[in-house]
């Protein structure tokens, strides 16, 4: 009977796996989920803005550019990625 039980678990488990595939983005989608996580970045950037006085030198320019380059480009980047990546994999999945 448990037996039983765990093929009905992991039976349901593919199903909703399968159910999932079926979904992927467009392009517009990434570039709309890149673009929020810049706004978001930006917010960052203006809480640290205010709560450190107000300061704009050398120190906090440098703040706000690893801030944007390393995870807004890197972000980016897993973006594109993976937007490629959902691409070649539909496509190898079709040819199947």
């Amino acid at each position: 009977m448990a037996q039983n039980k765990n093929k009905e678990n992991r039976d349901g488990k593919k199903e909703l796996i399968k159910a999932s595939d079926n979904k992927t983005f467009s392009l517009k989608d990434y570039f709309l989920i890149n673009v929020a996580f810049l706004v978001f970045l930006a917010v960052i950037c203006l809480i640290i803005y205010f709560t450190t006085g107000r300061q704009w030198d050398e120190v906090m320019s440098s703040i706000y550019s690893f801030i944007f380059l390393v995870f807004g480009g890197g972000f980016a980047f897993v973006s594109a990625f993976d937007y490629i990546y959902d691409r070649v994999t539909k496509k190898s999945e079709g040819n199947n």
